[in-house]
């Protein structure tokens, strides 16, 4: 099987990898691409999954060989725990990291539209200050967040308020800040965006 992810964006051709593997259950996926990050990440991405993999580059295209088939699986207990994890993904800003905006603003896009690749889910996603223009003004990542049947999806009621953005919320619920906190003390894990 060939996946051609040759110009697609981080972190599109990890997941087109994740998915073709899911779909054999054992044989060869070749991945093509054209960056050297990508390589790394489906690499990286094969590696985490016990996978043999090996590379070979030629004008600037690499073709990453993966070989799946007879690997043991995760115990069925081991699933059952992970599933049970109450976790709460804590979403601060509508862009990620320092620098520059566009830049972190193109990469929470993508990070928002990989939670559904997941394996496992979040219980809630909770967004603050500019955080909620994810749920109000993203066109991208309200389709997005739209798409995880069963997450709470929570934007701060004094963040939409402070933007003048309480009646353009466009997807989940308007929440306060003792809930907020009465979230992330319940969690088994909050991961902060």
């Amino acid at each position: 099987m060939i996946v051609d992810a040759k110009g697609k964006p981080c972190p599109t051709p990890v997941i087109m990898t994740k998915k073709a593997l899911e779909s054999i259950s054992e044989g060869i996926v070749t991945v093509l691409v054209d960056s050297f990050t990508s390589k790394e990440n489906v690499l990286k991405f094969a590696a985490s999954q016990g996978l043999t993999s090996e590379v070979l580059e030629k004008d600037g295209i690499f073709e990453i060989t993966i070989a799946k088939g007879y690997t043991c699986e995760l115990t069925s207990n081991n699933t059952e725990k992970k599933v049970s994890q109450n976790i709460v993904l804590y979403v601060g800003s509508n862009a990620i990291g320092n620098g520059d905006c566009y830049l972190g603003e193109k990469l929470m896009d993508g990070f928002i539209s990989n939670i559904k690749n997941m394996d496992v889910l979040p219980t809630s996603i909770i967004f603050v200050n500019s955080g909620v223009y994810l749920t109000t003004l993203n066109a991208n990542t309200i389709d997005e967040l739209k798409k995880l049947e069963g997450v709470e999806i929570l934007s701060c009621g004094t963040c939409l308020e402070h933007f003048e953005l309480v009646q353009k919320l466009q997807v989940g619920e308007i929440t306060d800040g003792y809930n907020v906190m009465k979230r992330l003390f319940e969690a088994d894990k909050v991961i902060r965006l």
